[in-house]
């Protein structure tokens, strides 16, 4: 069962839940000849009025429907097709060339199959893995990166774009559940993941077992099938277009929302007739240095420790704790 089915560019949803497509009004924002000044003030003041519709609604379909598709504009979304491009350049280099991009110490840059797992070590998650933290992206070792890696190159480029989106739901959800709380920004321990399977050369019918992330959000798209996500308690297979967008929440997500947001359950399906896939995800993480409060308590009234939460969230998936770019 696909989780979405599209008429004239619109979505529903299969399940009980209110849909959780948003479609906008789309443009590129580039200059168009024989405008005026005052027409592209104006274009400017409408592309941030739409924006904010956009992260608005996002949220308000979060709180409702336990997660939200969104559409990117033309702009953001060639971004991603360079992205893509390069991650299809990079996973079919030798693999001693992939290995002068690892840095497991600092969570970046290239992971081996099977480095990671959803449930147990005994059953690893069965895709190669290009990571990007933006914090790292101020040390001096990793400076040449971006000359020499078009994929590191596109994965920065498209980062301002992921940390208005994630900023603008994140700021709206506060506002939904306390306006008086702490603010949240993405842009300094939040990070992008790419994988990259091979199903085809695996025999297990999941190529990810079925979990929960241990963030504030998920934002991810995928050029091929495989995802699904739990609705209703059934799973659900999902259907992206190559403009869009799907926000799940994580674990920490519910913590700052004192329950009111839950995880999103989701698994990756070995899909018959599929030869490679690439997802790209941007974990959202708040901030170490300065952690926000919980906006919400948990059921006993008690405000839980979000830095250290996430820290400790950081690493059930057997990789190094988030708390090691802080440092």
């Amino acid at each position: 069962m696909a989780l979405t089915s599209r008429t004239h560019g619109t979505a529903t949803a299969s399940s009980r839940r209110v849909s959780p497509t948003l479609t906008e009004p789309s443009t590129d924002g580039a200059p168009q000849a024989g405008l005026g000044l005052s027409h592209l003030l104006r274009k400017g003041a409408e592309d941030m009025k739409t924006c904010s519709n956009k992260t608005s609604s996002a949220a308000s379909t979060l709180l409702h429907s336990g997660y939200a598709i969104v559409r990117m504009e033309p702009a953001f979304a060639r971004k991603l097709d360079d992205v893509f491009r390069s991650a299809e350049i990079f996973f079919g280099l030798p693999a001693a060339e992939k290995a002068e991009f690892a840095r497991p110490d600092i969570l970046e840059g290239y992971r081996t199959l099977g480095a990671e797992f959803s449930r147990t070590a005994e059953r690893p998650d069965l895709n190669e893995t290009f990571a990007m933290v933006l914090r790292n992206q101020t040390r001096p070792d990793l400076a040449g990166w971006s000359a020499a890696n078009p994929l590191h190159r596109a994965l920065r480029a498209a980062a301002h774009d992921y940390v208005e989106l994630v900023d603008g739901v994140l700021e709206n959800l506060r506002r939904a559940i306390n306006p008086e709380g702490d603010a949240v920004a993405s842009a300094e321990f939040s990070y992008f993941q790419l994988n990259h399977y091979r199903p085809q050369r695996e025999r297990r019918d999941l190529l990810q077992d079925a979990h929960e992330d241990g963030h504030l959000l998920t934002v991810v798209t995928a050029r091929q099938p495989g995802l699904e996500i739990e609705v209703d308690g059934e799973f659900e297979a999902v259907s992206l277009a190559p403009d869009e967008l799907l926000l799940m929440p994580g674990g920490i997500l519910t913590l700052m929302t004192g329950g009111a947001v839950q995880p999103l359950l989701h698994r990756v399906r070995n899909v018959p007739g599929v030869a490679e896939r690439s997802s790209l995800m941007f974990f959202v993480n708040p901030s170490l240095r300065n952690p926000p409060r919980a906006w919400a308590p948990a059921s006993d009234g008690s405000y839980p420790d979000i830095a250290q939460a996430t820290i400790e969230s950081s690493q059930m998936f057997g990789l190094a704790s988030i708390a090691v770019v802080a440092e």
